[in-house]
């Protein structure tokens, strides 16, 4: 099995990498005993452009599932990153403050977001293939609004 699937769709590959849990509002899970590790997806991220600025809720902060973990902010916009569970973030990215920038170049491996101790289980997060096949339909859409479809 590949690490990533993978979309082409015009000058773009958009991926989703096998082996992590993903949340509707575009944030990935990795489960690290009994920790969890977020960031946002690859689609997420080019989606946006280039991010310029990562304002991440600090270490020691409870979150709650659909609450506010942090934003990005990229030349276009300003994105909410939403928690896809209830904890308290036990770490934050330190290469965010300085490289936010690392979120493009390496969105599911140093561009991740923020380790929680859960509180709560995750719910309703897809696997790799779930994802995928929305990601599909997302990117579909956006060429279609681009090319005026």
């Amino acid at each position: 099995m590949s690490e990533y699937l993978e979309l082409k769709a015009d000058k773009f590959v958009f991926r989703a990498k096998n082996g992590l849990r993903y949340s509707r509002d575009e944030v990935w899970v990795s489960t690290e005993g009994k920790l969890v590790r977020v960031g946002i997806t690859d689609f997420a991220q080019r989606r946006g452009g280039d991010i310029v600025f990562a304002d991440i809720t600090p270490a020691g902060t409870e979150v709650t599932s659909g609450g506010l973990l942090g934003s990005y902010e990229t030349v276009k916009m300003v994105r909410d990153i939403l928690s896809p569970l209830g904890g308290v973030i036990r770490e934050v990215n330190p290469a965010l403050e300085s490289r936010p920038e690392v979120i493009n170049s390496d969105p599911y491996g140093e561009g991740w977001i923020a380790v929680i101790e859960p509180a709560t289980k995750p719910e309703g997060l897809l696997s790799a293939d779930e994802y995928f096949e929305q990601m599909k339909a997302k990117v579909a859409e956006e060429l279609r609004k681009i090319k005026g479809m």
